[in-house]
């Protein structure tokens, strides 16, 4: 049985969540209910849950506030967030930090149930979740600030302004990430777009093509999707159709 926590400054919707809704079933304790993130916060650092489901707009600290706190844990839960504010900035704030499910209130019973059984498919090992952070530990201080910015300035950030930022030269800065990542830095921004653009495919927000393109630093969308198209062999349409979405 995995271990849940939830959030919401709504209390009667924490409530019924929390003793109504049958966790047991796709195998989830609930441990935890808090109607604000700084309680939660430090109540998941003593408990470490397997699974954080938060609201957005929370008094003392937003969701993602808290999960941008939790990320920097050892231990580092899986995040759902379930938020009335179907918004693409909080959406796409969201993705940077790794929450992989947003579902969008009021969700149905069904809703929930498959979405937290996806979630135990991660748990368990069945599903490989894809993450928007690099699968590597970059051993030099320099490499880990330039992974940093391209997970913050993703639509904008290119070798040149990094390595001004960083106060180094471009070709030190490209010689130095190659060594350390076995990736030219285009190649690398590249595949990195690339996976984040599934994973907002895959979202239940419903993000469209154009949304997407422009998180990326697309301004043709008929660009994104060719590029989209070369590098997973399938058009983004393609992909929603094959996975029913």
């Amino acid at each position: 049985m995995y271990t849940l926590v939830i959030v919401d400054d709504e209390k009667e919707l924490l409530e019924g969540l929390q003793n109504y809704f049958p966790w047991e079933s796709v195998g989830f304790s609930v441990i935890g209910a808090f109607t604000d993130g700084r309680s939660a916060l430090a109540f998941c650092r003593n408990e470490k849950p397997d699974v954080l489901l938060t609201d957005i707009r929370m008094p003392f600290m937003t969701g993602l506030q808290l999960i941008k706190e939790l990320k920097a844990l050892p231990s580092v839960p899986q995040f759902c967030i379930m938020s009335a504010y179907d918004d693409f900035t909080y959406a796409k704030e969201a993705i940077s930090y790794g929450v992989q499910e947003y579902l969008v209130k009021p969700s149905s019973f069904d809703e929930i149930k498959k979405t937290f059984e996806k979630i135990r498919e991660v748990l368990d090992g069945k599903t490989v979740q894809i993450n928007n952070t690099s699968s590597f530990d970059p051993s030099n201080p320099l490499i880990a600030k330039t992974l940093t910015i391209i997970e913050k300035k993703l639509s904008s950030c290119t070798l040149q302004n990094i390595a001004s930022e960083l106060g180094v030269t471009t070709s030190y800065l490209s010689r130095l990430f190659k060594e350390e990542t076995n990736q030219n830095f285009q190649e690398y921004l590249l595949s990195h777009k690339m996976e984040v653009a599934k994973q907002m495919l895959l979202s239940k927000v419903g993000y469209k093509n154009k949304e997407i393109a422009l998180a990326l630093g697309y301004q043709d969308t008929q660009n994104f999707c060719r590029t989209f198209r070369k590098y997973w062999g399938s058009s983004p349409q393609q992909l929603r159709k094959e996975l029913g979405l």
